[in-house]
């Protein structure tokens, strides 16, 4: 078996660059990391009952499309009342009528009234019937993948220096994959059940990115590193990708099937996952001489390719060094803004504004398209800065940051202010993500100039302080919009918060951050370690 992998590797190597097909492993590897991460925020719409004042608040729904829902919700009433009141207004003039709403349905007919469905206590699948759960709950569910990336996080950047990236995401790839397929099920146990499951699929997202640090630390000459960064956009990718389609799963087959078909994609991935992805340039079989030899001479001197220890890591150093607690405080602020839109953004599509759930969907999806657009032109155009020396490294990651941060804050305040109007609320989303996309060679970039030879478990640290965004943000939309029933004006309450947290912490990076190699970048030798070097190259 491994003499046949070698050969197809080497056979690949013929056709494609070994490190581009590396950077499309990380692209796919983030993609499907964030189809688990999303699965949940998507799905607390339509398989968590809504309560009677969420029904009917959304504040862009028409008078007509109000009374509909209402019906969803209210005690039996007199069927020929409702028939001629919605006459009147111009809804459906057939004589039975089928509403729809909610995750639930209901078939009223002039000769019968139907009771509302329950969900059975028994295990029932397919039936796609919501849970009588309350808002409170569902903040819980949501912010529960945050309660596992936090600890993940920093498990990820200590398992991919002991044991390596590709195995650190191969097997946490294969927990995700199985817990989201059977997540309906666990459901039906309890909630709590539930909580503990998204949890467990949170570390295992944790593990994701530091150990794709890693690999870009392995793999990336240091004039290609930004475009190396750019590959983990693919989580973006996979939010584009993930919205619409879940939500059209829910929405056009139940919320159950919208668990199972994006686990068993994900299942398909890990087999090419295992097959084509190696640690480091020295350990792929099948790369050419010609480009090992390419990427050793251009990191010589400024990566080793041995696996540090922990014993090996300067942790006091790295605990007290203003660069790097300055950066975590500027990682911070940006996943508070992307956590901000995947957790919260569907809810105030739908609960707020009232719009239909495909419909948020594909609106939820489209601006993170812009933010892997302007990613790839920032990443560019950083790659250009730093092969030229146009201006230092710490100027050009301080300026990137007014982009990704600054920029991306302002428009977050004026979603709030568009109201009902779907395409200027696009606008303003398109343009937040979009500017965020210069995060790629912000802070997603920092982690590798002050220590390359660290970066997996710089950004393990970075993304376990980042990720208690994520725990903090479902609670605090419940508390301050949630459970008042989603009214626009405390919304923008939301969005000021938002924005105020991203630009703050953009302020502590331009004050304490640094593009300069840490001088504890170096590792120590437990003996003598004999690195790979070639002439001319960099000391």
């Amino acid at each position: 078996m491994s003499r046949i992998n070698n050969k197809l590797q080497a056979y690949i190597s013929r056709w494609i660059p070994t490190r581009i097909l590396i950077c499309l492993m990380m692209f796919t590897c983030c993609w499907t990391s964030y189809m688990c991460r999303l699965q949940m925020p998507i799905l607390a719409v339509p398989m968590i009952k809504a309560l009677p004042s969420e029904d009917v608040s959304g504040a862009c729904v028409s008078d007509a499309e109000r009374h509909r829902r209402s019906l969803l919700i209210s005690e039996p009433v007199d069927f020929l009342q409702e028939y001629t009141l919605i006459r009147r207004l111009s809804f459906h003039e057939s004589k039975s009528i089928e509403v729809e709403g909610g995750g639930e349905r209901i078939r009223r007919q002039t000769d019968e009234i139907v009771e509302k469905p329950i969900r059975p206590s028994n295990f029932e699948l397919f039936n796609g019937l919501p849970f009588d759960w309350s808002p409170q709950i569902r903040g819980q569910l949501i912010a529960a993948y945050s309660y596992g990336v936090v600890p993940g996080s920093f498990i990820g950047g200590l398992i991919s220096l002991r044991w390596g990236p590709r195995r650190a995401i191969l097997w946490s790839s294969i927990l995700a994959a199985s817990i989201c397929l059977i997540s309906p099920l666990i459901a039906q146990i309890h909630w709590s059940a539930l909580l503990i499951a998204r949890i467990i699929v949170g570390i295992t997202g944790g593990v994701t990115f530091p150990a794709c640090h890693t690999l870009v630390a392995k793999w990336a000459p240091p004039n290609e590193r930004a475009r190396f960064v750019w590959s983990l956009l693919g989580g973006t990718f996979g939010t584009i990708f993930t919205y619409p389609m879940v939500a059209a799963i829910a929405d056009y087959i139940n919320w159950e099937s919208a668990w199972y078909i994006p686990s068993l994609l994900m299942f398909v991935w890990i087999i090419f996952w295992a097959l084509l992805t190696y640690d480091s340039p020295m350990e792929h079989p099948g790369i050419s001489e010609e480009e090992k030899e390419y990427i050793l001479n251009a990191q010589a001197g400024i990566v080793k390719m041995q696996k540090p220890t922990l014993k090996q890591t300067p942790l006091k150093m790295i605990f007290t060094s203003i660069p790097f607690l300055s950066l975590v405080v500027c990682h911070f602020g940006n996943l508070f803004l992307l956590y901000f839109y995947q957790n919260s953004l569907m809810l105030y599509m739908s609960k707020a504004l009232g719009f239909h759930l495909t419909k948020s969907g594909a609106a939820a999806g489209l601006p993170w398209a812009g933010r892997m657009l302007f990613g790839f032109f920032f990443c560019w155009a950083g790659d250009t800065i730093k092969k030229k020396e146009i201006i230092s490294i710490t100027n050009l990651r301080k300026i990137a940051t007014v982009f990704s941060h600054l920029l991306p804050g302002i428009f977050l305040i004026l979603v709030g202010y568009a109201e009902c109007s779907l395409f200027l609320a696009n606008v303003f989303l398109f343009l937040a993500l979009g500017f965020n996309g210069a995060a790629s060679i912000a802070n997603l970039s920092n982690n590798q100039d002050i220590s390359p030879n660290f970066a997996g478990f710089l950004y393990g640290i970075m993304n376990a302080v980042g990720s208690t965004a994520g725990m903090i943000i479902p609670v605090l939309v419940e508390e301050i919009a949630g459970k008042y029933g989603n009214p626009i004006d405390r919304w923008q309450i939301l969005f000021w918060i938002g924005a105020a947290v991203c630009i703050f912490s953009m302020i502590i990076f331009l004050v304490g951050g640094s593009g300069e190699i840490q001088k504890w970048n170096e590792i120590e030798q437990d003996g003598d370690v004999e690195e790979p070097r070639a002439e001319g190259s960099r000391t």
